[in-house]
């Protein structure tokens, strides 16, 4: 395979870019619309303490498929992890969509969870292996404006799927379009070939459900209601930590500079917006009162300003790494902003949507910002022939860190429901926590900025073959 200087839209490239989007809308079509009609789930199939697991069964199911995904696409086409992640995450459409109990819907949300970690690890890799450096800020934003449609449609029209039919078809009526996925993208990804050397693939892959089993432990734990449940919270720690060390570039968890905290802030961003999303539903629908279509609107206007703000930063990108990390920081800034615009909106009486929206646009800028910068500047860091390895680093800090938001701020939900403390002090607790998150995302956003004299890794595209 040889270097080429591929421009975005370039014939070669043409075809992988439109499965990329593709992929892309499909995914935020599905978690929008999740997002929106997720307390539906407790009112048809009680079990607001498993409220969480919704979100988080399905990021920690994303961890495994990240990592397997990342290898298969480190030791070939890319065409064999798409249809893996395409497979996985139609099997758990249907479950979900047929799910008698909180649980099954879980289990659906896990299988979704496989499909989806891969799917966004083989879009990251062929992003990094198909187009230059030059041309990744504008893929990236291009994947990012791919959330616009689905934010202005996504939401509502599950809201109306849901209040007119039923919210099983927001499950169901995804599944036809897998199908329109494969036609368009399986010739583009299976030209993408790259052998590299895998020596550690299999302790990779044990890391990876190290990891997953030890958050597991970890989130049961802290939502237990007896002390010989919340127990196992103290060896799911462990197994978290060696789990991470090994997938994660060496020094991520103490926030060393360069591609380490670029990593870690990564992570702590994501888990900041992911895990204000993730209960600003019930905030609006269950302590205010509003209906699922109005719900649906503003959970919108933040997926609208993420996209404005990866496109911001693909026009400000000039390829310095200070100022991809700069902006890393003024993007995590944002969201911290937007969180606290939550916990003031949660105790309103008037004005309530005004404050949501406004404090929802700026923390949906800020992640447009943020968010595409931190893969664009951790490519350019990445070691030669580690692009896979990367790009899984990334996804799981994604996963993980927003399992750990949305699993942690379902228990403290659910324990503050056993005290028969109101939904609003559980809502707080949940945000409190996401709240904390944010400010460990400013420290390592703030040192993102490679070290003075290291070298930064500006690349050709991998021609197809």
């Amino acid at each position: 395979m040889q270097g080429t200087n591929l421009s975005t839209f370039t014939a070669d490239t043409r075809g992988l870019t439109i499965g990329i989007v593709l992929g892309v809308t499909l995914f935020a079509f599905e978690a929008l619309a999740v997002v929106t009609v997720a307390p539906l789930f407790v009112e048809d199939l009680g079990g607001l303490s498993l409220y969480g697991w919704v979100f988080s069964g399905f990021l920690l199911a994303s961890l495994l498929g990240a990592v397997a995904s990342g290898l298969m696409a480190d030791s070939g086409s890319l065409a064999r992890p798409l249809l893996w992640g395409l497979g996985f995450f139609g099997v758990g459409l249907a479950v979900s969509g047929s799910a008698p109990t909180m649980l099954v819907l879980i289990a659906g949300r896990v299988l979704q969870g496989l499909g989806g970690g891969a799917l966004s690890t083989v879009m990251y890799a062929a992003i990094s292996r198909a187009y230059p450096d030059a041309a990744r800020a504008r893929m990236m934003a291009l994947t990012s404006s791919a959330w616009v449609v689905p934010a202005l449609l996504g939401p509502t029209l599950a809201a109306l799927v849901a209040e007119t039919l039923h919210w099983r078809y927001v499950f169901w009526g995804i599944l036809p379009l897998l199908l329109i996925v494969v036609v368009l993208t399986y010739r583009a990804f299976s030209r993408l070939v790259q052998r590299a050397a895998t020596p550690r693939a299999r302790g990779r892959l044990v890391s990876a459900l190290w990891l997953a089993a030890g958050a597991g432990l970890l989130l049961t734990g802290v939502g237990a209601d007896s002390w010989w449940l919340a127990v196992l919270a103290l060896p799911g720690i462990v197994m978290v930590v060696m789990g991470l060390r090994d997938l994660l570039p060496a020094g991520t968890l103490g926030l060393r500079r360069g591609l380490p905290s670029v990593i870690a802030g990564r992570g702590t961003l994501f888990s900041a917006f992911v895990g204000v999303e993730a209960f600003l539903a019930l905030l609006l629908t269950s302590v205010h009162g509003y209906s699922t279509a109005v719900t649906g609107a503003v959970i919108a206007t933040g997926s609208i300003s993420w996209a404005v703000g990866a496109w911001l930063q693909s026009r400000l990108d000039n390829g310095l790494a200070t100022d991809r990390a700069r902006r890393m920081f003024v993007g995590t800034a944002l969201i911290a902003l937007g969180v606290v615009a939550q916990v003031v909106a949660l105790f309103m009486t008037g004005a309530v949507l005004v404050v949501v929206v406004i404090g929802w646009v700026l923390a949906g800028l800020g992640i447009g910002m943020a968010h595409s910068t931190s893969s664009v500047l951790a490519f350019a860091l990445a070691p030669t022939g580690e692009d896979g390895r990367v790009s899984t680093a990334l996804q799981i800090a994604d996963q993980f860190t927003a399992a750990v938001s949305t699993g942690v701020g379902g228990a403290l939900l659910a324990i503050a429901t056993r005290l028969a403390w109101s939904q609003q002090q559980g809502i707080l607790l949940a945000i409190g926590f996401v709240m904390a998150l944010a400010v460990i995302g400013l420290v390592a956003t703030w040192r993102s900025a490679p070290v003075e004299g290291a070298p930064e890794r500006v690349t050709e595209a991998v021609t197809p073959v």
